[in-house]
């Protein structure tokens, strides 16, 4: 019988974590992306490489098979040595959240990154970016009439005036 090395097979990109099955027993997984939740709980997203098979003319092979899954910790647990911070997001102040596009006239127009009316091309920016270019006036860049990306800007605060 041919034993499984599942550290030869895949185990694709990322940190990998141990996760604790129903059973009792522990498989490590390779983590994606990890959030907290609002009481601060570590959520884990992670691929779990098993034995997998695939018929061929010539007979069976052995072929990875992928399983995703999402746990908290402690059923995901993160392992000694393993570098996480690639995965958590970036601070509020890095975040691009709006998409900036140009209009005919050459002036910019600021869009929520999920509008429907903003192009794909569009470069995106962070919230102190949004605010300066929108500092110059209406006839450098606006916000879109559609998203109404004011409605959070103008809660946000304002960047440095050295900045603006």
């Amino acid at each position: 019988m041919q034993e499984y090395d599942a550290a030869a097979a895949h185990w694709g990109d990322g940190p990998l974590v141990e996760v604790a099955l129903p059973d009792g027993q522990t498989v490590r997984a390779v983590v994606t992306p990890r959030r907290r939740d609002r009481s601060g709980t570590w959520w884990y997203d992670y691929e779990l490489t098993l034995p997998g098979r695939v018929d061929t003319a010539r007979g069976p092979i052995q072929q990875p098979y992928v399983v995703c899954g999402c746990a908290p910790y402690p059923i995901v647990k993160p392992i000694e040595g393993q570098d996480y911070t690639a995965l958590d997001p970036p601070p509020p102040e890095k975040r691009t959240r709006w998409r900036v596009d140009e209009t005919r006239e050459g002036r910019r127009l600021v869009h929520r990154l999920d509008c429907a009316a903003g192009s794909e091309g569009g470069s995106l920016t962070t919230d102190a970016d949004a605010l300066r270019l929108l500092a110059q006036g209406p006839e450098v860049a606006t916000t879109c009439a559609v998203c109404r990306p004011e409605a959070v800007l103008r809660t946000l605060p304002l960047p440095p005036e050295e900045s603006l």
